[in-house]
């Protein structure tokens, strides 16, 4: 190979214009001819320097070492031209070569000269693609206005978040540099700018609704039609970075303990296998119980519109269920499974004194939980006492009790050795101590003792009230409250739980999804991000929900690095007569692999791609 210098002359100004080509020679029926490797642009460089850089270029695309790598302005100059250098491009001398390919398959090679470049990921892709797919979402976004290149750019940005959770950044440097899903698709995104990237966020987010709802009825069709339960509750993600141009980043209370960050909250509806209905996205710090009008009023819009065409029953935690969203749902004739906000179990403080002798037994996760449902008009309540749950709050209880205590006995101590008698500041003190444990202090009657004088105290005393013995009696109960009361106890009890479902969607969405944390500074792009973390969580479920039904009970995480090791790569051989052959080819699935694609019906779409290269000695 060598590198020959193009100039080419502007005819209305004159210009000159310089551009170096990476060029090798070939035999032609009309004779040697130069043949472009690749173009390089006007390279500033002398011309012993442009023959040491051909040197650098040929023995790299070969796969080995030159001596002039060490010469640092040529070896740089080559990184920079080779971080450009699209090994697919040799498609275009594979067309020439074909025939006589075809016609002579085998040849020699050198197997100790044998190496390999361009290794991708393409195990995880290829499920993800083909849950893509199943899912119809070309034909969904199709109908939304998308473009053929839209569509594929989507496909990029969501099955990015289900193989390589990250922000959109992220997934413009993984498609350039470490998937082979460029290769399925049909346009070659390698070159997609990462502008492209947030742009098709914002396009997606601009369809959602419709986008959802599409989903929803697609997926019912699919895994056995639609549910008649339907799951709400919210949790929040935390931002990094100030956000001062972000509407929706406001302080709140954080699961993941950054309460140091400012939140944003998303809001999920799904049904009972687990399949999200829609989400909805707020500011951070949003109080659960104000939520639940818009989720009726979206759900309304979708019965009138006859997706669904029914009232589904709601089940919803303690934190949505008020008196005021329970009288809502009443009034919208919708069927619901809830736990009061309010502590309901103390008006049954009877009832679970005889736990044991009047409840039915349910042996659930290891725990031991007693159930008794009584009628109450048209409403049923079911009364439920969890050993599993009164073990945990016990200890809770315990902990924060032996702390609550620990502080008063250091307080006392402090009075008794005068270090603080003031009265005032004993009571602040006091108070303190009363908001660090309002959980457990709420059971507790502390008095100040003051001197003669009525100016200083002299000690501090404590006592339990009566309240916290009935405490212990109702540790670990709460009262379900159901529409249904015609069903059996234990059925009320099993609906309520399907509410794990809500909470492993949020788990995947923080764990598996890369919802959390969010970098966006901008509003309408953190509601992006969110939503394409949704559309991947889609096709996370189905696959999860198919695998389950052949017996796989692994989660996506397991399955997904369990074929990380599938990858497809380009294979360089060196043969008879300077000749060099390069092979893109995937990798052959291993056993756990197949297994996967099998119960997938996933094949391997991509073909072996097969070029050769003369080169001419650098001699």
């Amino acid at each position: 190979m060598h590198i020959i210098t193009a100039k080419t002359t502007n005819n209305k100004t004159g210009a000159i214009y310089i551009n170096h080509k990476l060029v090798e020679s070939v035999r032609t029926e009309k004779g040697p001819r130069n043949r472009i490797i690749m173009n390089l642009g006007n390279l500033d460089l002398s011309k012993d320097d442009l023959k040491k850089l051909s040197m650098v270029l040929e023995a790299r695309i070969r796969g080995q070492q030159s001596l002039f790598e060490a010469e640092e302005n040529i070896s740089s100059k080559a990184d920079q031209i080779i971080a450009h250098f699209d090994f697919k491009r040799l498609k275009d001398i594979e067309a020439e070569q074909k025939k006589a390919i075809e016609n002579n398959p085998a040849v020699p090679v050198y197997l100790d000269k044998t190496t390999y470049t361009e290794s991708r990921s393409l195990g995880p892709e290829l499920v993800g693609h083909h849950m893509w797919q199943k899912l119809h979402l070309d034909k969904i976004l199709s109908n939304c206005g998308f473009k053929d290149r839209e569509i594929e750019l989507a496909e990029v940005a969501v099955i990015s978040r289900l193989v390589e959770p990250g922000s959109e950044l992220q997934c413009w440097e993984w498609i350039k540099n470490r998937t082979a899903l460029s290769e399925i698709l049909n346009e070659d995104l390698v070159r997609v700018s990462k502008d492209s990237i947030y742009n098709i966020a914002d396009q997606l987010l601009t369809s959602k609704e419709y986008i959802e709802a599409a989903l929803a009825e697609v997926e019912g069709n699919i895994f056995n039609g639609r549910s008649t339960l339907f799951l709400y509750d919210l949790t929040n993600t935390y931002f990094e970075g100030q956000c001062k141009n972000n509407r929706l980043a406001k302080r709140g209370k954080s699961k993941e303990k950054r309460n140091d960050c400012l939140q944003v909250t998303l809001a999920l509806l799904v049904d009972q296998r687990g399949f999200p209905i829609f989400s909805q996205i707020y500011e951070g710090g949003q109080s659960e119980c104000e939520t639940l009008e818009q989720v009726l009023n979206r759900l309304e819009e979708d019965i009138h519109g006859k997706l669904f065409g029914f009232k589904p029953t709601l089940v919803m935690d303690r934190g949505i269920a008020t008196a005021d969203n329970i009288a809502l749902l009443k009034a919208k004739n919708y069927p619901y499974v809830v736990i009061e906000r309010r502590d309901a179990e103390k008006e049954y403080s009877d009832e679970f004194i005889k736990v044991k002798e009047e409840f039915e037994v349910i042996e659930s996760d290891n725990s031991t939980v007693y159930i008794k449902k009584i009628i109450d008009g048209e409403m049923a309540r079911l009364l439920v006492l969890s050993n599993g749950k009164k073990e945990k709050e016990e200890s809770m209880d315990k902990l924060k009790e032996e702390r609550m205590l620990s502080d008063l006995n250091k307080l006392k101590k402090s009075i008794k050795k005068r270090n603080v008698i003031i009265i005032e500041k004993i009571a602040q003190r006091i108070g303190r101590i009363m908001e660090r444990y309002p959980s457990v202090a709420k059971y507790y009657d502390i008095k100040l003792i003051p001197d003669a004088s009525g100016k200083e105290a002299s000690d501090i005393n404590w006592s339990k009230k009566p309240l916290r013995d009935e405490r212990s009696v109702l540790t670990g109960c709460y009262v379900i409250e159901t529409t249904h009361h015609e069903l059996e106890a234990r059925e009320i009890f099993n609906i309520y739980h399907t509410l794990t479902q809500v909470e492993y969607a949020f788990r995947c969405l923080k764990t598996d999804l890369g919802v959390r944390p969010v970098y966006h500074q901008i509003a309408r792009r953190t509601s992006g991000h969110l939503f394409i973390s949704v559309l991947a969580y889609h096709l996370l479920i189905a696959i999860e929900t198919i695998l389950r039904e052949y017996g796989d009970k692994r989660k996506w995480s397991t399955i997904r690095k369990v074929l990380s090791t599938h990858t497809r790569s380009t294979i360089i051989l060196q043969g008879e007569m300077e000749q060099v052959h390069y092979i893109r080819v995937s990798g052959q699935p291993e056993f756990e692999h197949q297994e996967i694609y099998k119960t997938l019906g996933i094949n391997d779409p991509l073909k072996m791609r097969k070029v050769t290269l003369e080169h001419k000695s650098s001699t």
